[in-house]
């Protein structure tokens, strides 16, 4: 009996760590660092609008909870929002404590720059607090969505600004707001209109 339950653990244990261990996408865009990775982690009965979630990026999984929550309360598609804060961080404890900072100064999970974070969150220090940043993501994205017509624009709208995604619309918008919001659908999965 005993073998067995060690057998069992063991196949358990070499499962955990096949999910959890970081596959190397080659992945160096702006804002990341060289080597950043995304996990296969299997997240079984995790919904969210009508689309389950089954890869969750690297790194998120202390702000699972939180990410799960913001994006409920304000009507933002979960893996939206997680990949968001991917795109934006790469989940990196250096741009998240504001050890690193972008070149134009955004800061913390969400890279919210600093007028921004104080418009949005009462003060620029709070983006480098995840607990105020992730809902405060979320809560942004929900109006910059109300604004304009698809998640696309919204995405667009948080990397470009809302006023160039309204006056000048996504067929002008940059590569790199093309790549972001492009990235952060694809990766995401569903339909999000």
């Amino acid at each position: 009996m005993r073998a067995v339950t060690v057998a069992a653990a063991l196949v358990l244990a070499g499962a955990v760590i096949y999910y959890a261990w970081p596959r190397s996408q080659g992945d160096d865009e702006a804002g990341g660092t060289a080597g950043d990775d995304e996990s296969n982690f299997i997240m079984d009965g995790l919904e969210d609008m009508n689309s389950k979630i089954s890869d969750w990026p690297i790194g998120s999984g202390p702000y699972q909870d939180a990410i799960t929550a913001a994006a409920s309360a304000y009507g933002v598609p979960v893996a939206i929002l997680a990949w968001l804060l991917w795109k934006e961080s790469r989940y990196s404890p250096n741009i998240i404590s504001g050890a690193k900072r972008s070149a134009v100064g955004a800061m913390g999970i969400a890279q919210f720059m600093p007028a921004t974070a104080a418009e949005e969150l009462g003060s620029a220090d709070a983006a480098l607090d995840p607990a105020l940043a992730i809902p405060g993501a979320a809560r942004y994205l929900a109006k910059l969505k109300a604004r304009v017509d698809t998640w696309a624009e919204a995405l667009a709208a948080y990397n470009w600004g809302i006023g160039n995604v309204t006056r000048k619309g996504l067929a002008v918008a940059p590569a790199e707001t093309v790549d972001y919001y492009t990235t952060i659908l694809a990766k995401a999965g569903g339909n999000y209109a």
